[in-house]
């Protein structure tokens, strides 16, 4: 038998020598390895990450599109809109949509800029704030007219991402109606971002009552899942979800009151303060000039906004607590109640008024050149001598005069909730030199007795002063809201008032206070004849602060004052009328303030009710 043709031996070769069935070993081992890779790599992406794929998917053919809550309606106490919504188109990016090539990115940009006329970087820096994969709208203008929707829909093919929706917008009576006391809404800042309570785009109130009241009348946005072509075109709705409206508020505010103020301090610079003494319900607030809200709402360029920050007249301070005035003679009244409470007046004192009031090697003058004559503290509240109250301050003191004043409200926040409130000052003894102890100046104490000097008041204060007053001497915390409801749940937040103070009086006092203040509007020379109306008891008195030593015979550097309640025997109502370097207040302030009280006893009675 041939050796060569054994089971170990095929083709002449030992088989373990065979290259043929070498490479055939080699690529079956290659090809498993390949599938097993290739088994792996499907597992890791369909099972591992199959869920980011599948999102990542849906969101090439997904829409998620906001819908924004209407924002909760503000109400007057008769439930008139203080501040309502309406429809309004905006103009939004969706960075996913956008080109992925930068310049042709900004090309886009660049024709929408020119479209709108829009600040080509304003556009930019919108993008840049937020994910390029984020599909939620990045909003650039609200509020777009219709014919800049329009524009927008023609060169919809051109603007790839560039999107108008229709969310609600804040409307308002007018562009100034009311501003200090309701407040602006914008998009959340960064710092309110940084917060966590809100998301970029969010409408956020700022000031005023919107701020106040934010979570409240911040709805719950919902929102559309809506599948979209290859173009970003709609193509079917695949869920919704219902927007949930924001809370509605019934303030305390006067619609009608707060017009008619308004109306009749425009052109002045100045406060007005409405407040029902019964419960300290702020029926009309207004602080002159206003700023236009819904400059405030929309974007306002860099330039515009140091125009009003630079503005001499100050628009955007609230006066009626955030600026600080001397009183004037107002504050006669807290040195008549010292002085008849402590005994070191009574109401027989008097004094012959010249004019004149010499003292510590100064005349003080009295507003009135030629004097009052000879007048009781009756007659002297009446005409406001200023030579009675000069005397009438140095028999009572200074301390007397700080001890009630600190009593009736002055130097202390009223605690209304409506931002940073000023405190107004109430002047404090002095040292002569260092390490001797504290004294009170004759001439700063001739000074506080006019309501002059260093003291200082806001008109809230004053308001709350005079209802005190009117009410027997309780100081009420300023109410601006009643009650807040949801269409769900009702009230769901009410304020029945709160009492931050009382002033003890004897009885006779405050009946004197309360006949003097009759006298100083229904006294044939009283100083505030201007504020009188046939048929309405009115009491109140007026006021003239000097904003310069001595300036009381120079015309309109004085600010004018009248504080005032009626119906006098049973008060309803507070006035309080500030017009800086007004002169006079019976002659500037006193009739503003019979306007208004014409307007709430007289006309539209009905429309006018206080007493909700």
């Amino acid at each position: 038998m041939n050796s060569w043709s054994g089971p170990g031996y095929r083709g002449g070769l030992p088989e373990s020598h065979d290259p043929g069935r070498k490479r055939i070993v080699g690529m079956s081992i290659a090809v498993s390895v390949a599938l097993l890779v290739i088994v792996c790599q499907l597992w890791y992406l369909q099972v591992l990450e199959g869920g980011r794929f599948q999102e990542a998917s849906d969101k090439n053919r997904i829409r998620i599109r906001p819908i924004a809550a209407p924002r909760g309606i503000l109400f007057d106490r008769n439930g008139l809109p203080l501040v309502d919504n309406r429809p309004a188109f905006t103009l939004s990016l969706i960075p996913r949509e956008l080109e992925r090539d930068l310049d042709k990115r900004d090309a886009t940009l660049g024709r929408l800029a020119v479209l709108l006329q829009i600040p080509f970087q304003e556009l930019q820096d919108a993008v840049a704030k937020v994910s390029s994969d984020s599909f939620l709208p990045v909003r650039i203008r609200r509020g777009l007219s219709i014919a800049d929707m329009q524009k927008v829909e023609e060169w919809k093919l051109e603007l790839p991402g560039v999107i108008v929706e229709v969310e609600p917008q804040r409307v308002y009576p007018n562009s100034r109606f009311a501003a200090h006391l309701l407040g602006y809404v914008r998009e959340a800042n960064d710092e309110q971002l940084k917060q966590g309570r809100y998301r970029r785009g969010d409408m956020v109130g700022q000031t005023g009552l919107e701020r106040l009241l934010d979570e409240f009348l911040r709805g719950k946005d919902g929102g559309e899942r809506i599948e979209v072509d290859a173009m970003g075109r709609p193509v079917r709705l695949v869920q919704s979800t219902e927007p949930h409206p924001g809370a509605q508020v019934v303030t305390t505010v006067n619609r009608r009151v707060q017009e008619v103020a308004e109306k009749l301090m425009e052109g002045k610079t100045g406060a007005v303060v409405v407040m029902d003494p019964r419960n300290g319900d702020v029926l009309a607030m207004v602080s002159t000039p206003a700023f236009e809200i819904d400059r405030f709402t929309g974007t306002i360029d860099r330039d515009a906004w140091l125009r009003v920050m630079k503005d001499p007249e100050f628009p955007l301070l609230n006066r009626t607590i955030q600026s600080q005035y001397p009183p004037g003679s107002i504050f006669k009244m807290v040195l008549t109640a010292a002085g008849l409470q402590e005994g070191t007046l009574t109401p027989s004192d008097s004094v012959h008024c010249q004019g004149e009031f010499p003292f510590g090697g100064r005349v003080f003058r009295d507003w009135k050149k030629e004097g009052h004559g000879t007048v009781d503290l009756m007659g002297a509240m009446a005409q406001s001598c200023d030579v009675f109250f000069y005397n009438a301050g140095l028999k009572v003191g200074a301390p007397a005069m700080a001890k009630y004043a600190s009593a009736f409200g002055f130097g202390v926040a009223t605690g209304i909730e409506l931002g940073t409130e000023k405190l107004g000052l109430i002047p404090a003894p002095k040292s002569l030199r260092k390490g001797k102890p504290p004294v009170w100046h004759a001439g700063e104490t001739v000074n506080m007795s006019i309501g002059q000097g260093q003291l200082l008041a806001t008109p809230m204060q004053i308001a709350r002063f005079m209802s005190a007053i009117a009410n027997g001497g309780v100081l009420w915390k300023p109410r601006l809201v009643q009650r807040i409801e949801r269409p769900d749940r009702g009230v769901v937040w009410s304020d029945a008032g709160t009492v931050n103070g009382h002033v003890e009086l004897n009885p006779a006092v405050w009946a004197f206070l309360r006949r003097s203040l009759w006298a100083v509007v229904n006294t044939s020379n009283g100083t505030g004849i201007a504020a009188r109306i046939p048929g309405l008891d009115i009491a109140g008195k007026t006021g003239t602060a000097q904003t310069i030593a001595n300036s009381k015979s120079e015309k309109g550097q004085d600010h004018a004052w009248f504080a005032s309640f009626a119906p006098a025997r049973d008060p309803e109502v507070v006035i309080v009328v500030l017009v800086e370097r007004g002169g006079h207040g019976g002659s500037m302030a006193a009739p503003i303030a019979r306007q208004i009280y014409n307007a709430i006893f007289f006309e539209k009675v009905a429309s006018l009710d206080i007493s909700g």
